[in-house]
């Protein structure tokens, strides 16, 4: 079951960045970023309906801003980058993720500094170089979006480990969806474009697949461990890269694979260490 559920949650993490794309012609990327989360938002209320607006309490009203102000930045970067790059190189670089919210723990959590945390976030950034070829090829603003971004969902992390000692996943996902649609609101209104007939299938992958994807995930570490489940999470590289090779004709270059493996291979050894080292 814990299987099943990282393969439906990769699945629904690779559609994301497909939807942006679709859309990225058409409207800007901070209009995306608050339809994903006001129409996501329609979603928990009427969850919130059912079971009650009372499992909204909250003693760590500060702690929710401070992550959500990360996560509304990071969305926004995220966004941004795809409109301006290869989606499969974009998703290659997020890659990094894990390993920057393992040095945050160090920094934030007092968690303890091992050398295989340092091994791994050596070979992740050594991926990110063969990725980025920097002195071969222009780095360009939009793979700075991408890191910029990784940076900040891995803050993101930090305060979601830290939220779920208190707060239940959904208590923590609601804030999420209400904060980011006030945040990203203003914003967007003074570069507002009016959707039409040719955006709405690409909303509702965003949408859809966005609000599904962290549940997809969180139902699949009930069942299994991260270290065993974090392979699955390769398979967003594929995917999309696969999806947008057909619909936008964008082929992947083997740097970008080599760069990913090295990555994902340091994030994926970094996990099973951390699970070693707390038995």
């Amino acid at each position: 079951m814990g299987v099943f559920w990282a393969i439906l949650a990769a699945a629904l993490h690779s559609a994301v960045p497909l939807g942006v794309r679709m859309l990225s012609d058409n409207l800007p990327a901070v209009q995306i970023v608050f339809l994903r989360n006001f129409l996501g938002l329609f979603f928990f209320l009427i969850f919130f309906s059912f079971y009650g607006f009372g499992k909204l309490r909250t003693t760590k009203f500060s702690f929710h801003l401070q992550r959500n102000i990360c996560n509304f930045v990071g969305m926004w970067l995220w966004f941004e980058a795809i409109s301006m790059m290869p989606v499969a190189k974009a998703i290659a670089l997020h890659f990094i993720e894990p390993l920057v919210a393992a040095l945050l723990a160090i920094l934030f959590l007092g968690e303890r500094s091992r050398a295989t945390r340092w091994l791994a976030l050596g070979t992740g950034l050594l991926g990110v170089l063969i990725i980025l070829r920097p002195g071969v090829i222009p780095i360009g603003v939009g793979a700075l979006m991408a890191l910029g971004s990784a940076v900040l969902y891995a803050g993101v992390s930090v305060y979601s480990r830290h939220l779920g000692r208190t707060d239940p996943a959904s208590t923590t996902t609601f804030y999420y969806q209400a904060m980011l649609t006030f945040f990203a609101l203003p914003p967007a209104m003074f570069v507002w474009v009016m959707p039409n007939s040719t955006d709405i299938p690409g909303i509702m992958v965003v949408v859809i697949a966005g609000t599904a994807a962290p549940y997809c995930l969180i139902r699949a570490f009930r069942y299994a461990e991260a270290g065993a489940l974090l392979p699955f999470g390769f398979l967003r590289l594929p995917v999309t890269a696969g999806f947008a090779f057909v619909l936008f004709g964008e082929p992947t270059e083997i740097w970008t694979w080599v760069g990913a493996v090295l990555i994902f291979g340091a994030a994926w050894y970094n996990t099973r260490s951390e699970r070693r080292a707390r038995l």
